[in-house]
């Protein structure tokens, strides 16, 4: 009793009835399950892991278990008389997981738009009829209608529905003989009024655009705020909406009511040749003020899905609601149960998949943090893990051909320099180079510590005509101009070694910063040549490249 009385009390989330019903019947089930063991516990310090195994063991069905223990966690997780021994294994021990098939999946582009379809069709034909209504109601009141007309006489029944609430009726309560002629009950209310299933699009439909739950929609109100006080400057309302099961600290929320920015309301009307009223929350919110008005002038009611009811439903004190019901607005446009699809091509209509398909479409949290969107809702997209693949699979591969290109230092063999010294002009063009610029760089006269360059004063780190500034280590080995030769196989092998050896005596984020690069490229250099040619290599080097090499390592020879 006292886990129920804190689920009913103020400081609690849960604000309906069908939430408390929920919390009550799990509790009535925990207490069957006590009731059925051998000890049944008298305190809830009582309370030992055998009686939460005999709470699953009152559900067989692995799907009918995972959803009663979270619903049992979330009764208990607040009770600081749990037993540490029940406590862990409510919450330590996994219930069974959810299928594949359960997960709440966006829908496919072509359900989405038959859906999208229907909805607008709805909106637009409730929008045309309660504009026509209203605009006869003007017409009667002005006068400017012939009496005795039928037109004159729709007209004094909408009067009379503004003003006393209701249609003249009969001691059965049909309507009387004027209002049969105009079409009945039904067709003059409807004049005016929106039907259940006519406020439930239109709550799908923001749903769609908003990407917000569609039972927090509905208890949108119609008082707002603009911050432009209606001058029309910012396209933007602000709306209190309230989120009970968030606790009363948090329930309150303003959201900000969107128009589409300038740029793609420009494209849409181009694209459809009229205002894009079904891609504007703010237009379509605030056509529902519009349609609802006169039922909001009626019944004195402030929410912004304000409908009149055909019926009284027994226990119900008034014509006038507010409640939306989605799944009977799906039903009778022709969409099959959720748990059915497949009844003519169309998807079931599931609010928790509307709004998973809005926020896969906008990648932007709605009344949620961003940690949300990424792990709970986002996580589970097939869409987005496919697309999330492949953007990670084309930047690995753009990374890798860098790396690629960095990496690959043009090697001129020795074979190339033996045809040079027979046939310049044949070896030059193999090479890719002027003959000038090869002659050179045989003589070394365009060597720059560890590599030969094509040609300084052209360099992708300069503009062209002006000297390379490049580092000797880092630019010069990640360079298109680089090209490497066999006399300069001495210093680049020492130079391998130190970088090399430096690698267990440095930082390992300073050394890779520092070194990792060039040693990836020297490395590939020296996959051109043997293991004796390196060997012999290492034993040819002079004081003066070893100089050189201090110098590179200490950054004496980079512009300071």
């Amino acid at each position: 009793m006292e886990v129920l009385a804190e689920r009913a009390g103020p400081r609690s989330g849960v604000k309906r009835a069908k939430s408390f019903r929920s919390s009550f019947q799990t509790v009535r089930d925990f207490a069957r399950a006590l009731g059925s063991c051998e000890q049944p516990p008298a305190l809830p310090s009582d309370i030992g892991a055998v009686h939460i195994k005999a709470f699953r063991s009152l559900f067989p069905d692995p799907q009918a278990q995972r959803t009663c223990v979270q619903r049992l966690r979330l009764v208990l997780r607040n009770r600081p008389d749990l037993p540490e021994a029940a406590r862990r294994e409510l919450f330590s021990t996994r219930v069974a997981t959810k299928k594949v098939s359960d997960q709440v999946t966006a829908y496919s582009e072509l359900e989405w738009q038959q859906i999208m379809t229907v909805l607008r069709r709805d909106v637009r034909m409730c929008r045309d009829r309660i504009r026509s209504g209203v605009r006869l109601l003007e017409r009667f009141r002005s006068g400017a209608l012939e009496e005795g007309t039928r037109t004159a006489e729709v007209g004094l029944l909408l009067d009379c529905l503004m003003r006393t609430g209701d249609l003249p009726r009969q001691s059965d309560g049909s309507g009387t003989d004027i209002v049969k002629r105009c079409g009945g009950v039904t067709a003059v209310v409807r004049m005016l009024t929106l039907s259940q299933q006519e406020v439930s699009a239109f709550a799908l439909l923001l749903a769609a655009l908003t990407a917000e739950n569609v039972g927090t929609i509905a208890k949108w109100p119609a008082l707002h705020r603009r911050p432009d006080g209606a001058s029309g400057k910012q396209p933007v309302v602000l709306v209190e909406q309230r989120k009970p099961r968030r606790g009363p600290d948090r329930e309150h929320r303003v959201v900000a009511v969107e128009d589409l920015p300038v740029s793609l309301r420009s494209v849409l009307e181009r694209a459809y040749g009229s205002e894009p009223l079904f891609h504007s929350p703010l237009r379509v919110y605030e056509l529902l003020l519009e349609l609802t008005a006169p039922a909001r002038l009626i019944s004195g009611l402030t929410g912004a899905f304000v409908h009149r009811r055909l019926s009284n439903p027994a226990g119900r004190d008034s014509l006038w609601s507010q409640e939306i019901r989605v799944e009977r607005w799906a039903r009778t446009r022709g969409f099959p149960p959720v748990n059915h699809e497949g009844n003519g091509g169309l998807p079931g209509v599931d609010v928790r998949r509307v709004r998973q398909t809005a926020l896969e479409i906008q990648r932007r949290p709605v009344s949620h943090t961003r940690n949300t969107l990424r792990d709970h809702y986002l996580r589970r997209s097939k869409t987005v893990r496919e697309q999330s693949q492949k953007l990670v699979a084309e930047a690995l591969e753009e990374e890798v051909g860098k790396a690629r290109a960095i990496a690959g230092v043009v090697v001129l063999p020795s074979r190339l320099l033996e045809l040079a010294a027979q046939d310049l002009e044949t070896a030059a063009t193999e090479a890719g180079l002027a003959p000038q610029a090869l002659k050179g760089m045989i003589a070394g006269e365009q060597d720059t510590a560890v590599v030969a360059c094509r040609d300084h004063r052209d360099s992708p780190h300069a503009p062209i005509g002006q000297a390379c500034p490049a580092s000797f280590l880092n630019g010069c080995l990640n360079c298109v101009n680089a090209r490497a030769l066999p006399h300069h196989l001495p210093v680049q092998t020492v130079l391998y070694d130190r970088l090399t050896a430096l690698r267990a005596n440095l930082d390992p984020q300073l050394w890779h910063a520092r070194y990792a690069g060039p040693l990836a490229r020297l490395d590939d250099i020296l996959g051109h040549y043997s293991a004796a040619e390196r060997d012999r290599a290492r034993s040819l080097v002079t004081p003066s490249q070893l100089l050189l090499i201090d110098a590179l390592l200490e950054g004496r020879t980079d512009l300071r």
